[in-house]
């Protein structure tokens, strides 16, 4: 039979949040409070068997579930686990707040499909996480910003303020990728940006400049030239498993508005300092790292250089001034250590300005070689033009250069150019018989320097071993040039043969360009016709002088 007509349900309404608001409902009467559209029936009394009086929320389309939810409690099958003051009552949170403790950014729209345009869903999230009025600068802005794996795609640059952290899934995994040209991808800013207005730096002081940021397990990508990262006037931050790739290929110019990671400063008191890259990689730029500032304390470590015009460089273009520009020392203190540097065209390391700054442990391979080989070099790998900057790392140059067989026209551009201090650590056997004033080896003789070498001379067919230690001194000042070498050694064995080894040296312009560039360091031997002699020898230091 056909339902033709059915009885309206009188239910009490009213006003949830006005006068009293909800009053206790009879026994199975419902409520509805028309004000937040929520439902409540009565739940009758004790004496009916109701387990407590009061009223029932019925659940409705409105309803926050996860705010409803509140028997979330961390390990609560593990009773030696505590929560709260004992196992039979832990603490508990509601779902939302349970989620909330992981923000990401597909929160605020940022699909990372590489499809979207992401610029403005990434900002909002940055900005209302860190830079919010409602609390900005408190320890509860200091959240993570997750960045699920994906492209996110923008077409402006993204400004960071102190304070904030964006994690990624990992570099090559969670990928920004700018695709504007002429535009970066991230720039630091102080905290005086109010969300959609970032700050001028000339805003910035000491205690507002850019702080306490982290990148980590991104990738940063330019389609077009720019400079991917700029840290304007920003301090002890960290950035850690960041790959920043541009478009730059070893043909291309090398132009000073195309930069992997740039620093900046305001002035001597706001400056970049203090921060840290670990495990990074920046492949395709002009430029890997440009600073032509005052920018102290840095450190570079376990992180890749490759596909570059240039590693590293400092105070290329500074004109130093007067004490607190931000422009009155140059780069100071900055460490390099345990990093890769691989196909550099031009220098590695070039410190035009600053001093106290070290390389430590890195490895040089195909640096300076302008897109070719370590045979044919073009530029110092290190180069240093102000005293007390110091090197001590490996060079894949050295074994090629340093060889008595490579062409006599290939010149020994050094591994490290200018006032220094560093390590080579070659070592290398030579085999020979009796010698008139052959080359042994090749040293580099753009500069005033000296060479420590540590050598073994032992006949396999004579009585015969001599230890001693070469030192050679070249005055690159005198006209012509001047080599000293003094000879100190040991010898065992028939001393009729002590004195039948002299080290010699020759000056050779190599490439022919009017400047001496070659010290040849050469080897006579008046043993016998039928002697074989080893030759070992370690070249522990070289120093400028």
């Amino acid at each position: 039979m056909a339902v033709v007509q059915i009885s309206r349900i009188q239910v009490r309404r009213g006003q949830k949040n006005i006068g009293s608001g909800l009053p206790q409902l009879a026994s199975g009467e419902l409520g509805w409070a028309i004000d937040t559209r929520e439902l409540f029936i009565g739940n009758g009394s004790v004496s009916e068997g109701a387990p407590a009086v009061g009223n029932t929320k019925v659940l409705t389309e409105y309803d926050d579930l996860f705010r409803l939810a509140d028997t979330y409690a961390y390990r609560a099958d593990d009773s030696y686990i505590l929560t709260g003051p004992n196992s039979s009552n832990p603490v508990r949170r509601n779902l939302q707040d349970r989620l909330d403790d992981r923000v990401s950014v597909r929160s605020f729209g940022a699909k990372g499909d590489g499809v979207q345009v992401a610029t403005t869903e990434l900002q909002t999230a940055i900005d209302q996480l860190y830079i919010n009025s409602a609390n900005k600068a408190s320890p509860q802005s200091r959240v993570k910003l997750h960045l699920e794996p994906g492209e996110y795609l923008i077409d402006d640059v993204l400004y960071l303020p102190p304070n904030a952290t964006l994690i990624g899934a990992g570099s090559g995994k969670t990928i920004i990728t700018q695709t504007t040209a002429g535009k970066g991808v991230i720039q630091t800013v102080n905290s005086s940006s109010t969300p959609g207005a970032p700050a001028n730096d000339s805003t910035s002081t000491y205690n507002n400049q850019a702080q306490n940021i982290r990148l980590e397990g991104l990738t940063l990508k330019l389609q077009n030239a720019g400079k991917a990262l700029v840290l304007q006037s920003c301090r002890n931050s960290k950035f850690a498993d960041v790959h920043i790739e541009g478009p730059w290929t070893a043909s291309d110019s090398i132009v000073s508005t195309n930069v992997g990671i740039e620093l900046n400063n305001l002035s001597g008191t706001v400056e970049s300092s203090n921060n840290d890259f670990s495990k990074c990689s920046i492949s395709g730029f002009s430029y890997g790292v440009l600073s032509n500032w005052d920018t102290n304390n840095n450190h570079w470590h376990d992180t890749k250089f490759s596909t570059l015009g240039h590693g590293i460089v400092f105070g290329e273009t500074m004109v130093l001034g007067a004490p607190g520009t931000g422009m009155s020392t140059g780069p100071v203190s900055n460490l390099i250590s345990t990093c890769e540097f691989e196909d550099i065209n031009r220098h590695g390391i070039w410190i035009e300005k600053g001093t106290q700054n070290s390389s430590k442990g890195n490895s040089f391979i195909r640096v300076g070689c302008d897109g070719g080989t370590e045979e044919q070099p073009s530029y110092s790998v290190i180069k240093f033009v102000e005293a007390t900057n110091k090197s001590d790392d490996y060079f894949a140059r050295t074994a090629t250069l340093i060889s008595g067989g490579i062409s006599s026209s290939v010149p020994y551009i050094p591994e490290v150019e200018g006032p220094a201090t560093f390590n080579l650590s070659y070592e290398n056997a030579i085999t020979f018989g009796k010698l008139n004033g052959t080359r042994l080896f090749r040293l580099p003789a753009d500069t005033n320097q000296s060479f420590d070498i540590n050598y073994s001379l032992v006949s396999q067919s004579y009585n015969v071993v001599r230890n001693g230690t070469l030192n050679i001194t070249v005055d690159t000042r005198s006209n012509p040039e001047k080599v000293q070498i003094s000879d100190d050694f040991n010898f065992v064995g028939d001393e009729s043969y002590s004195d039948n080894y002299e080290f010699t040296h020759t000056f050779r312009d190599a490439d022919l360009d009017l400047t001496i560039d070659t010290l040849d360091v050469n080897m006579t031997s008046l043993m016998p016709i039928d002697d074989q002699t080893e030759f070992k020898f370690v070249i522990n230091s070289k120093k400028t002088v």
